[in-house]
């Protein structure tokens, strides 16, 4: 997904051409590590060391998924 108007790092806009769909393996693997995942992202976030962490942050943004 994306939000118009964000300014997305040319590396994650890069990854969205060559096909990257979020789903929960994705999400899941980019959580762990946001910069080994997407190589030179901007990402500030180092990531989430526990899979209960990265399993409920997951569960929470299904919660705002469209039917």
């Amino acid at each position: 997904g994306h939000i118009d108007g964000f300014k997305y790092s040319k590396a994650l806009k890069e990854k969205a051409e060559e096909g990257l769909v979020w789903n929960d393996e994705t999400l899941a693997a980019f959580l762990a590590g946001p910069k080994k995942y997407i190589k030179k992202t901007k990402m500030g976030f180092a990531g989430l060391k526990k899979d209960a962490d990265i399993e409920a942050v997951i569960a929470y943004l299904a919660t705002f998924t469209a039917d």
